[in-house]
């Protein structure tokens, strides 16, 4: 299954997937979590400046962290409205108060897009000051639950379409997440990253029932500081114990610039030929997704899990 550009791949850059759909860019609204200078969120949002849309949001936890997006965002256009959150995704209350700020913006009236880029991974085991495996709250109950109270502004929005960054390693995880924090087995960095990045993809599936346009994406391996935790022992198991091990994934064979590592998501959030609950790699919809990652039940066991981690009742 093809989007509306065959040609785009794996060298694709985001400058050239903003160039085929300015027009799907201008005058639009976009929130980005996660938009640190160093990551693939910073160069998504340079890459949408560059074809005029009406505001971009920043939304990450330290804001010194992105300044120098904000100034490169308007040294390329000084008449997009630049907003800034500061957002905890590890943090249920942190989530809650960026939440209630873009909401309460009149300067942004809705949300055409949001991209939830922001994540960690393979960290030593820890819970968050609500109590939940530190992965599994900042990779997925952090935007769940920001998702679902922005709700009301992408609704207002014509189109609207979130897009959840998700990894290869979606695949370690079982779909089942009956243990979130590792009560009944030991735990181990990749599980619970894979647990994560697996519910990035079920989100997709889910908000797409609720009748929101949702992709999953799968950037492909990027030079950005994500792996800062590895020690050389976990970065071995990796290629040693889970990677042999785990059914279609795929070899690294290319690792992509920044410019490079943006263009999925890019495509995920302006072409309007991709299917609505998608997995993409390498700019085109791919067909090696996990099936436990795209299982209705397992969504729905999610979604009812995450509620009762965050204390709401989204339908």
């Amino acid at each position: 299954m093809s989007t509306s550009h065959a040609e785009f791949g794996e060298r694709t850059t985001g400058d050239e997937v903003v160039s085929a759909f300015a027009e799907r860019v201008k005058d639009r609204i976009f929130v980005v979590t996660g938009p640190s200078a160093t990551g693939i969120g910073a160069t998504t949002l340079t890459s949408l400046a560059k074809a005029h849309p009406a505001a971009l949001v920043l939304a990450g936890r330290n804001p010194a962290t992105f300044s120098s997006v904000v100034d490169e965002i308007k040294r390329i256009d000084p008449n997009i409205k630049v907003v800034t959150v500061v957002l905890d995704l590890s943090s249920l209350a942190g989530t809650r108060k960026a939440a209630a700020e873009l909401l309460g913006n009149a300067d942004i009236p809705h949300i055409d897009v949001l991209i939830n880029n922001a994540g960690i991974m393979a960290t030593p085991f820890a819970k968050t000051a609500d109590g939940i495996e530190s992965q599994f709250h900042a990779c997925h109950i952090g935007h769940w639950l920001f998702t679902n109270l922005l709700l009301p502004k992408l609704r207002a929005a014509r189109e609207p379409v979130v897009v959840n960054l998700t990894s290869s390693g979606h695949r370690f995880g079982t779909g089942d997440f009956d243990d979130i924090n590792f009560e009944k087995k030991p735990y181990n960095p990749w599980a619970a990253y894979g647990n994560g990045k697996c519910a990035n993809v079920l989100f997709s599936v889910s908000l797409t029932e609720r009748g929101i346009k949702s992709v999953a994406v799968q950037p492909g391996w990027v030079g950005t500081d994500l792996g800062r935790h590895l020690t050389d022992d976990v970065f071995n198991e990796l290629l040693t114990v889970w990677v042999p091990n785990t059914p279609n994934i795929e070899a690294i064979e290319y690792k992509k610039t920044l410019e490079e590592g943006c263009s999925t998501t890019l495509v995920a959030a302006l072409d309007p030929k991709v299917p609505a609950a998608a997995y993409l790699r390498d700019c085109q919809v791919g067909e090696d997704v996990a099936p436990q990652a795209v299982d209705r039940v397992n969504a729905a066991k999610l979604w009812e899990i995450s509620n009762a981690l965050t204390g709401e009742t989204f339908a």
